[in-house]
């Protein structure tokens, strides 16, 4: 994910063909060329399109063709472990299988490449010797094609179906006309590939790979190739060695080469079908899907289908560029997940047995850690009935496995990121309407990852640490490589954003039980939330925070090797990126920080910087910090959301190959973009529902995937005046900044904005306009200690530390405290009351005192709160505050950064 931005000095253009980027030529702000772009007669919006933006810098997204949420994607690769990288000048294969904007190198199966010469050496282990340069000049790109010119002079044109594809190679005059097949060319290496050659005209085989991001996985994968004419000869590879006139080959590397007499017809088509079940259903997918030669017919049947897709938002006005951005956002947002059962139905399942799927289609490659905050959302509104299935293919997933999987790859659980992160993305997709499948199954194996520690295929834990995550309500920090202990304090936020989601999904089933107790759970971000300070802060088994805690120097670092610039204790960032991942309560959250006025002055602190990692800012490269910029609506200032979503889209996303702020993820990061520019962001996960925001087009039209339609209309002029002035919903005024999803009951809704250059403060910043919090499970306050959580005494000797209290409710609070304290030891005093009417922070000087016979050792102090009065704040659970004791040597760590950081964000 992380983005070293290489900046270039052009930018891209529609020309030429209607409905393809050329990759070498540059924007015009001016649209000089509006012969190249759809018009509104046409209605073609695959002339926005730009397959080429991600794919410089650390966007990774492919060129290549492929359709909405298809099975194959074919591609050019420019390096050795399977992307595509817009500054790299020779392809080494156009390979049938991608993701889009992935991080870790998986896929690139089968790579297939066009060559002029004989095969001396064997392209597995000589492949620089085939590599093919190019010209970004002779390449173009559009949803459903690809094409290039090699410098060798041989055209490459490419076009799919949902499971197929069609290729045409036209050579330069030659006896030696090769096209290589690369079964053992897979990104991430292979552990077995196979290749068979038929009869004058056809190649089979397979190819086994995985270990996606490290992870212990495994798929095999089937393909068929039908040519249009024989080939003249033919021969395998295997490994290092060479076998003209060989028909097959089994090995880790294995391929064939296929040669063509050209010098009558230059011009080879083939035909390609995939399959993860055989190559005989590999067959099936091809004559089911692509039984002519027609490339133009494909092509044009593709191009039908992305546009049918791509409608379903129109957008008008804006300039050019905008529309560029907007429509690839929504193209890269259709690539993923991706159907896996062949045509007939069959897939291969969990259990490495063939299944049917009956009813609906099966999907994989879900990236729900990425997709859960922005994607899943806009393809259930959009595309009801393809999520609902890709939610009914996890639930059985979890049937064959036992388990819900966490970033399915294939027929593969790689639970390569933290969280249990199935449960907001079937939940949101069930908010936003994706409502076919077995909820009542998904609801079990929810509460079973939820309540019951077990283990899965090759060691895979739903949750791991869960027994840990009871005891204390946190996941507890520890070093040494455990995904789940280095990166404790994002796996604790994960785990609580879960436990919400379980509450909101088990109420809309009826079950108030599983409710009210998970939303208990839900709450466990207040036991990692360090209330002196106003930070979520990891903490060790005993209770104790973590030592050495600076939020603005990002300290302690990561302990893990591919992690060092982030904070100890978060995946893939830090505390200022995390502490704002809590939308369902950000009441709550805003209240433990100080107010919403020192929550605004941090947030503009936060995004004085757009983009970095390893820094105390927003980072719009990381999924965590997506929401971060509408939590100023949940503090009472919309506008700066408003403003600050502007600037984040025309700062960091713009029509070029570098112009993602880094992974795409699947569509992650291009489906942020879609809901921002549309106006509406579904900013809490597993509740249907949007935070209002600013359109940037004058007119955008939704279409549901019910056929109900939503029109939003913005007057002023909305590239350049962002603000909020008014808002009308169905013509009555309407000043909340919160949309629930219900709002759209008629056929046609019209949200109808009034924009202006200037902010207006006083729209949508009332209490009762903000955002929804949900509170219930909460604890009224948060204990803390000021400085050191540990003190250091000798036997005999004594010590002193302030108690203090962060209230978060409006009502004044009576508490009563008590410490559990160990023998050879002595509080003074050891409980009492506190009372707390306003926003003060109350300091309670306590002493210890040390037996002249106590043993040397750490000893941990619990102090627990105790609700007096009001009495209508019941059944109100308070996180333990803790104090270590030291009793011998002095402690050598400190903890004077915490000091330095509340100073600093005071």
């Amino acid at each position: 994910m992380k983005s070293l931005r290489v900046v270039l000095t052009f930018l891209l253009l529609v020309t030429g063909v209607p409905g393809v980027i050329h990759a070498h030529q540059s924007i015009d702000p001016t649209i000089k060329d509006r012969a190249s772009l759809p018009s509104k007669k046409e209605a073609d919006l695959t002339g926005y399109v730009n397959p080429f933006i991600g794919t410089d810098g650390s966007g990774n997204t492919f060129p290549g063709t492929a359709l909405p949420f298809g099975m194959i994607q074919w591609s050019p690769d420019t390096t050795s472990n399977g992307f595509y990288k817009y500054q790299g000048s020779t392809i080494r294969g156009f390979s049938l299988t991608h993701l889009s904007g992935v991080g870790c190198p998986i896929f690139g199966d089968i790579p297939f490449l066009p060559i002029v010469g004989p095969i001396r050496a064997s392209p597995a282990t000589n492949p620089s010797d085939y590599s093919q340069s190019f010209s970004h000049n002779n390449e173009q790109a559009a949803p459903g094609f690809y094409s290039v010119n090699s410098s060798s002079g041989i055209q490459v044109k490419l076009s799919v179906t949902a499971r197929t594809g069609l290729g045409v190679f036209t050579y330069p005059s030659t006896e030696e006309a090769n096209l290589l097949i690369n079964a053992g060319g897979s990104a991430t290496g292979n552990s077995m590939s196979s290749v068979q050659v038929i009869g004058e005209d056809r190649v089979v085989g397979s190819a086994m790979s995985g270990g996606f991001c490290g992870s212990n996985t495994v798929y095999t994968i089937y393909f068929a190739v039908q040519f249009d004419r024989p080939f003249s000869s033919f021969g395998t590879w295997n490994a290092g060695a060479v076998n003209p006139r060989l028909r097959s080959s089994t090995s880790k590397q294995s391929g064939a080469f296929l040669t063509f007499d050209t010098r009558q017809n230059p011009m080879v088509k083939a035909k390609v079908g995939i399959s993860f079940v055989s190559v005989e259903n590999a067959l099936l997918n091809l004559k089911t899907e692509n039984s002519g030669w027609d490339f133009d017919a494909v092509r044009r049947k593709a191009r039908t289908t992305w546009n049918e897709w791509l409608s379903r938002i129109e957008v008008d006005e804006g300039t050019r560029e905008q529309k560029q951005i907007f429509y690839t956002a929504l193209y890269h947002s259709l690539l993923s997940p991706n159907v896996f059962s062949d045509a007939n139905g069959d897939y291969i399942g969990f259990d490495r047995m063939i299944h049917q799927a009956r009813g609906y289609q099966h999907y994989t490659n879900i990236s729900d850690w990425d997709t859960y905050r922005s994607q899943v959302q806009l393809q259930a509104l959009l595309a009801p009935r393809e999520t609902s299935d890709m939610v009914q293919s996890l639930i059985v997933d979890a049937e064959q496995s036992g388990w819900l999987p966490k970033w399915v790859l294939a027929n593969d659980v790689t639970a390569v990121m933290g969280g249990d992160n199935p449960v907001p993305l079937i939940t949101s997709a069930y908010a936003f309407g994706a409502r076919k499948f077995d909820k009542g199954s998904a609801l079990k194996y929810m509460l079973k990852a939820a309540t019951q520690p077990g283990v899965g295929i090759h060691g895979y834990r739903e949750r791991p640490r869960l027994a840990e995550y009871f005891k204390g309500g946190y996941v507890p920090y520890s070093s040494g490589f455990d995904s789940a202990g280095v990166n404790s304090a994002s796996v604790t936020l994960e785990y609580a954003t879960d436990d919400f989601c379980i509450a909101q999904f088990a109420r809309s089933l009826g079950d108030a039980k599983t409710h009210n107790a998970f939303m208990q759970r839900a709450q466990n971000w207040q036991n990692l939330f360090d209330a002196e300070i106003g930070f979520i802060r990891p903490r060790r088994e005993n209770g104790v925070f973590l030592e050495g805690f600076d939020a603005d120097d990002v300290l302690p670092r990561s302990e893990v090797p591919w992690d060092k610039n982030n904070q100890a204790g978060f995946q893939e960032g830090n505390s200022w990126q995390y502490t704002w991942m809590l939308p369902y309560n950000y009441k709550g959250l805003f209240q433990a920080i100080g107010g919403n006025a020192e929550v605004t002055h941090r947030l503009d602190r936060f995004f004085k910087e757009l983009t970095g990692w390893g820094r105390p800012h927003f980072n719009m490269a990381n999924e965590p910090s997506f929401v971060s910029p509408y939590a100023y609506t949940f503090a009472g200032s919309p506008w700066k959301t408003q403003q600050t979503v502007r600037r984040i889209m025309t700062e960091t996303f713009k029509a070029a190959p570098d112009g993602l702020p880094g992974n795409d993820d699947l569509g992650a990061t291009s489906a942020w973009y879609v809901w921002s520019a549309i106006g509406l962001y579904p900013a809490i996960p597993g509740v249907g529902g949007f935070v209002i925001g600013s359109p940037s087009f004058s007119s955008v039209k939704i279409r549901l995937g019910d056929g109900r339609q939503i029109h939003i209309v913005a007057d002023g002029k909305p590239p350049k005046n962002p603000y909020v002035q008014s808002l009308t919903l169905n013509g009555k005024p309407y000043s909340r900044t919160w949309l629930p999803v219900e709002s759209f009951r008629s056929s046609t809704s019209i949200l109808k904005f009034t924009l202006a250059g200037t902010p207006n403060p006083l729209w949508g910043s009332a209490v009762a306009d903000m955002p929804p919090s949900f509170t219930i499970g909460q604890s009224p306050a948060i204990g803390f200690i000021y400085g050191d959580d540990y003190l250091s005494v000798t036997p005999g000797g004594e010590a002193k530390f302030s108690l203090g209290v962060q209230k978060i409710v409006p009502e004044s609070l009576t508490l009563k405290w008590s410490a559990v304290v160990p023998r050879g030891l002595e509080l003074r005093p050891s409980s009492g009351l506190i009372r707390i009417t306003g926003n003060e922070k109350p300091k309670v000087d306590v002493q210890v005192i040390s037996s002249t016979r106590i043993l040397p050792d750490s000893y941990i102090i619990p102090i627990r709160f105790q609700l007096i009065s009001p009495v209508t704040l019941k059944d109100v659970k308070f996180p333990e505050t803790i104090v270590e004791i030291k009793v011998g040597d002095s402690i050598a760590k400190s903890r004077r950064g915490k000091q330095r950081v509340r100073a600093r964000a005071a």
